[in-house]
């Protein structure tokens, strides 16, 4: 099945009620669920199709039967409901009686449900229909489901698992209380949009309230923030009808009583609730329609321990709740607390903890550290649901309690502990509503849980309501808001900015964040090629320069990586700013089973000084006086795009463009036919090779024909045929310069082929091989455009190119397309610094260099990407390449390198005194 966004099944099951039948409702689903259009075929023909009675059992996905039209329920009401325990339990529709076709949809479930061969099937969703309306049942669930067919779209989570990647696969972290709670949350979701039209951007912003002041009330009741422990719950189940029709004025009271602190004459049930204040309740929104399912979830959601629930990893997965497409696995959506630290530690944590340490005797210190903590600013202008602010709210209050226990054991005395670090100093900028709301949320219950622990320490109440101010979060686009009004700072303030933005490569962008970079970053040449977050980087340096701030971002490695460091590092570095810290690529990864993460580098910023800086490479610390912008300690040089080879090596240049529709290009049987019935045809057909040809071996031809031997190509008919319709496709393009080749439709479009021996090399290459596998070539072979070509070559810079030297210095400044090596002949081959060598050193060079030609020569049938395969690659040619990449290392010194980080180093200082 096809992968289909959540928007992509929604539009599809939108129009199940306009088209939908009871006969084609069960194809119609596998389709909008990813199947595609010849699989549901070959299931409408009885192929995979294992019900063999005039429904649908497809293993692992969907059994379905038709049932013929009768009375369907109307819209919001159901004829079904299942309990907590998967049970069901019977309903009155909306006349009051069960009709006798809703008895007879409902028995073929029910028959469906107990039949062995169904079950022996697995699927994802059982389900029967007569095209109106719909019950259903997820056999892994225990859950049932109910509805018109014209409601289904807003269900979209329950039919997920037709999909064949159901529910079933979420992975459960190690603390589970937040996943089961945010799918009970997502049910209440679903359940609420099902039954109110949410369409406009303010109902979708009421609605994020609505759940926002939902989840405080089950934590209030849960951590004593509410006195009376489960009042929200038991309230809801005391004082509304088992129905719901009266729950939504009932919560409306409850809410609006929150915001007031003086009470007159409101009833016991509505007063009990406190006044909460904190601008939680503060707006008056409207309660979105509730019924008796609506209640159940409340209900249910009620019996949860919200005690136990982490806010840092319960916001991102709340966020996921309003985006279905993401539920599969929520688990996965929070960022984990290691991580997180890898960040904020470095960033400012490790500082304050040594000043703690350097102040341990001193009490004078210790308070002069409480007031300095007092007036930090913490700022993430990409702040999702809270997490790093939160993480670094709770480090700091966690350092606090240490100050306080270190006062009270120098003093001796049972000091008045108070509270330095307030949530008015934690500032944000997120895009998303929802997320927004969340992490203001977040951060109230990041509040109370670490008050508690001040509490049980100390024994001092901080008192929770009403709730002070919470952080200064505001909803808006941080690549065109003015940080300095979100987060106002002088220069003497001390601000950390910090977060994990969005990545979006500059081919990923909608048309939308494009406008946002050139907003953002007007008048740099060259944003095209950036990523996204850049916009970040280039507005954190503006933030923090000449000021007492520092900033560290999450960040994909590209932009350390080819042109993007020239594009965006020059930028920076011109505000008098450095590096600080970074952490070489790793993978970003959470607590979650099966997580594989993400590549990214964590790069953290600050005005120039003279202390040492810190490059992590994983968990190994390494101290530099400077970091470049390629994240490798030594001076702080960018690498940028040469026209020649500043080491004077041999000119490269792409290869040949045939610019031809194909028509100029031969597979090996086309060949053999022409040589067969013209021998003397040999002489204008050549080997023909790009990179996936070279890497792979597979065998490709060409035409090339020169104004020479062109009379004999046009008398043999295969060929002129092909060079006519090559000048016919070439008359017909729009561009300019392609017509003008229509008067020499037999050549190659762009012609750059010697009569020499030549190395290719691929212009992309899988980022797991060790080294770009390179070739050394024959006059006979045409290297395409897809490679790189060096003709009148010698073995001796074959064996430079392949050596790990030379990797070194491309994994470090040429691009990446994706992850893969992306060869350059501006940024990875000209650039590349190279001593000046003896006879003697080239003559060893090219003996290494033959020595690995030799050992690939012994592997007959194996293709080069077998061989370069780091898991997979012979031992004799690991080890030619061994002794070729120490003699090649033996050129720059004596002493063997331990690592790319010290090749590195020589390279750039190198680099630098070349091109100087």
């Amino acid at each position: 099945m096809a992968t289909l966004s959540y928007k992509a099944i929604e539009e599809k099951l939108k129009n199940l009620a306009e088209t939908a039948t009871a006969d084609n409702l069960g194809y119609k689903l596998l389709s909008a669920f990813g199947m595609t259009d010849t699989s549901v075929e070959r299931v409408r023909d009885g192929k995979g199709n294992l019900d063999k009675d005039g429904g649908i059992l497809v293993k692992k996905k969907l059994a379905y039967r038709p049932v013929e039209t009768g009375h369907a329920p109307s819209d919001g009401d159901e004829t079904r409901h299942a309990t907590s325990d998967g049970d069901e339990t019977q309903h009155a529709t909306s006349d009051g009686d069960e009709t006798q076709h809703a008895t007879s949809l409902q028995g073929l479930l029910q028959t469906m449900k107990t039949d062995a061969r169904i079950a022996k099937a697995e699927p994802g969703i059982i389900a029967v229909s007569d095209g109106v309306s719909i019950l259903a049942y997820d056999p892994w669930e225990n859950e049932s489901y109910a509805a018109p067919v014209s409601s289904i779209y807003h269900d979209y989570n329950f039919f997920y698992p037709i999909s064949g990647e159901g529910r079933r696969n979420k992975t459960i972290l190690e603390n589970d209380a937040d996943v089961r709670a945010a799918e009970k949350m997502a049910k209440l979701y679903d359940e609420i949009r099902r039954h109110n039209d949410i369409t406009t951007p303010d109902d979708v912003h009421n609605l994020n309230i609505f759940l926002t002041r939902v989840l405080f009330c089950y934590f209030a009741e849960d951590t004593g923030i509410f006195d009376t422990e489960s009042v929200f719950t038991d309230s809801i189940r005391q004082y509304t009808k088992d129905d719901g029709s009266d729950l939504s004025m009932y919560l409306d009271e409850i809410f609006r009583v929150m915001n007031l602190n003086l009470r007159i004459g409101i009833p016991a049930n509505i007063s009990q609730f406190p006044y909460v204040n904190g601008g939680l309740f503060a707006k008056h929104i409207p309660i979105p329609q509730l019924g008796w399912k609506a209640r159940q979830i409340l209900l249910d959601c009620g019996s949860q321990n919200w005690a136990k629930i982490n806010p840092d990893i319960f916001g991102s997965m709340i966020q996921a709740v309003v985006t279905p497409e993401n539920r599969g696995n929520l688990g996965m959506h929070y960022t984990s607390v290691p991580n997180i630290m890898k960040l904020i530690q470095p960033l400012f944590l490790d500082d304050l903890h040594a000043d703690f340490y350097d102040a341990h005797g001193n009490e004078k210190k210790l308070n002069a550290l409480l007031v300095r903590i007092g007036k930090i600013k913490l700022f993430d202008p990409a702040c999702g649901s809270g997490n790093f602010l939160i993480i670094a709210y709770k480090e700091l209050r966690k350092l606090e309690m240490l100050i306080w226990e270190r006062i009270r054991e120098i003093t001796g005395q049972a000091v008045l502990p108070y509270v330095s670090t307030q949530l008015t100093q934690f500032y944000g900028i997120e895009l998303d509503d929802f997320a927004h709301e969340t992490a203001l949320l977040a951060l109230w219950l990041t509040e109370h849980q670490m008050n508690n622990a001040f509490q049980e320490k100390f024994t001092v109440q901080v008192k929770a309501l009403p709730l002070r101010p919470s952080g200064n979060i505001v909803q808006g686009n941080a690549c065109r808001v003015d940080w300095n009004t979100v987060c106002p700072h002088t220069e003497d303030e001390e601000v950390y900015v910090m977060g994990n933005p969005p990545y979006l490569g500059a081919r990923l962008q909608s048309e939308e964040q494009k406008a946002d970079m050139t907003f953002c970053m007007s008048g740099i040449i060259g944003i095209n090629n950036l990523d996204y977050i850049a916009c970040w980087f280039y507005k954190g340096a503006k933030f923090i320069k000449d000021a007492k701030s520092k900033f560290a971002f999450v960040s994909t490695n590209s932009i350390c990586q080819g042109e993007q460091v020239s594009l965006l590092w020059t930028h920076i570095f011109k505000y008098n700013l450095e590096i600080a810290f970074a952490y070489t690529s790793f993978k970003w990864t959470n607590n979650a089973k099966g997580n594989a993460g993400v590549t990214v580098i964590i790069v953290g910023v600050q005005n120039s000084q003279k202390n040492a800086k810190t490059l992590y490479h994983g968990d190994l610390p390494e101290k530099s006086d400077t970091i470049n912008a390629y994240l490798t300690a030594g001076s702080n040089v960018i690498v940028s795009s040469k026209t020649k080879s500043i080491s004077n090596l041999p000119t490269l240049s792409f290869g040949n463009m045939a610019n031809d529709g194909g028509t100029l290009l031969l597979e090996a049987y086309e060949r053999n036919e022409i040589i067969e019935a013209y021998p003397t045809a040999n002489q204008f057909i050549k080997y023909f090779l790009g990179s996936q040809e070279f890497i792979r071996e597979e065998e490709k031809f060409c035409l090339w024909i020169t104004a020479e031997n062109k009379e004999l190509a046009y008398s043999i008919p295969q060929v002129k045929a092909r060079i006519d319709k090559c000048e016919k496709i070439r008359l017909e393009s729009k561009r300019e310069a392609t017509a003008k080749l229509a008067a020499v439709p037999y050549q190659f479009g762009e012609v750059r082929h010697q009569n020499s021996d030549s190395i290719i090399i691929p212009a992309v290459s899988s980022e797991r091989r060790e080294y770009i596998p390179m070739g050394f070539l024959n006059s006979d072979t045409i290297i395409s455009n897809s490679a790189f070509a060096i003709y009148d070559a010698q073995l001796w810079l074959f064996g430079i190119l392949t050596s790990k030297m030379h990797m070194a210095w491309v994994k470090t400044v040429g691009g990446r397309l994706k992850s893969d090596y992306r060869y350059s002949a501006q940024l990875c081959y000209n650039t590349f610094p190279f001593p000046k060598i003896s006879d003697n050193k080239r003559q060893a060079l090219e003996e290494a260099a033959l020595e690995v030609r030799y050992a690939r020569a012994e592997h007959v049938g194996d293709t080069l990407a077998q061989m370069y395969d780091p898991d997979k690659m012979p031992d004799d040619l690991r080890e030619a390449h061994h002794v070729l990449d120490v003699l090649v290392d033996s050129c720059y010194r004596e002493k063997p390198f331990e690592n790319d980080e010290e090749r590195l180093e020589v390279l750039f200082r190198l680099y630098e005194k070349m091109v100087k």
